[in-house]
């Protein structure tokens, strides 16, 4: 085998396909978040649970004070997640079945979810498809791991890689030679 031996008694990992697009995600909706909240309704009168709020439009997306801190926590909760592949998973998941859950509540009510956050079609369809793309962000693996696992010794003291197709025993370079002790 080519690859170098795994010293440090752990696994490769290799690259995390989910934590750039899951903070990507979360930076536009953090925006977007301020952005509403800076040009549309500021307003934050509830009328929970059956009641109706309503806001104003900032580029199609009708929402009140609520909607805005709902994208902006939203952007909050991804960027804060998206420094380890884990987390990014994680709060990934979490986020787009809030919001999923959200898009439907309001697609139910056609006014607002839970007389809380203004809706229209606009901020379902941003609610829903952002849940949605979040989630399948979530299902995003790490990829270039190396496919080895961690050199391991014997009882007797050789090193050897162990792999995941066979039990044999490979020699592995140990100070400069191949440490093939039986």
């Amino acid at each position: 085998m080519t690859t170098a031996p795994y010293t440090d008694g752990r696994a490769r990992r290799g690259v995390s396909l989910a934590k750039g697009p899951i903070g990507l995600l979360g930076l536009v909706s953090l925006i977007f978040g301020v952005l509403g909240f800076i040009f549309a309704s500021r307003n934050f009168s509830i009328d929970f649970p059956r009641g109706t709020v309503n806001g104003t439009t900032f580029l199609g997306i009708e929402g009140n004070g609520w909607t805005w801190v709902a994208f902006a926590a939203a952007g909050v909760l991804l960027l804060l997640g998206s420094p380890v592949h884990w987390g990014a998973k994680s709060m990934a998941f979490i986020v787009g079945l809030v919001l999923v859950v959200g898009a439907l509540i309001g697609l139910s009510d056609g006014n607002d979810v839970l007389g809380v956050v203004a809706v229209n079609d606009w901020t379902v369809l941003a609610f829903g498809a952002g849940g949605l793309l979040a989630i399948v962000l979530a299902m995003l693996p790490r990829v270039g791991g190396g496919g080895g696992v961690p050199v391991a010794e014997d009882r007797r003291g050789g090193r050897f890689r162990r792999t995941r197709t066979t039990t044999e025993r490979e020699p592995v370079a140990h100070g400069g030679a191949l440490d093939d002790r039986p």
